[in-house]
């Protein structure tokens, strides 16, 4: 039997790359299910739930980072994201998972202009200190 193709009518999900479908089960309400994985030259998610760029809203709040450092020691993965468990027992959707992960490349960006600030701050203070010291 070479049919890699099956379906369950009841549901409407389709099965691609399983040989013997006997028993298997599919996971949650996906319409496609394929196992052995997908090779493509291009791939487009379409996205409907908003883009990261929230972010950089004047009313956004950055976690502060010591808050932030005990969320991770806590729960040992960022805010906002899915853990390690979560993701083995569901899996990911690209689109949402690309909106979050850009979502904290922004807010590290925004960390980093804070920082550099504070940087220049402290040098122009170093080079105030410097010159009374003359």
């Amino acid at each position: 039997n070479k049919t890699v193709i099956y379906s369950d009518m009841a549901t409407g999900q389709i099965l691609l790359g399983n040989q013997q479908p006997t028993g298997y089960t599919f996971k949650g309400t996906r319409t496609l299910n394929v196992l052995g994985g997908i090779i493509t030259d291009s791939m487009r998610v379409s996205f409907v739930n908003g883009w990261a760029d929230h972010v950089f809203k004047n009313d956004y709040q950055l976690t502060p980072l010591p808050e932030l450092e005990n969320f991770i020691k806590a729960n040992k993965h960022l805010p906002n994201i899915p853990s390690a468990k979560e993701v083995a027992d569901n899996g990911i959707e690209l689109g949402t998972m690309n909106a979050k992960l850009l979502e904290k490349i922004e807010e590290l960006t925004l960390y980093i202009l804070q920082q550099q600030k504070e940087i220049e701050a402290m040098k122009n203070e170093i080079k105030e200190i410097k010159m009374k010291m003359k």
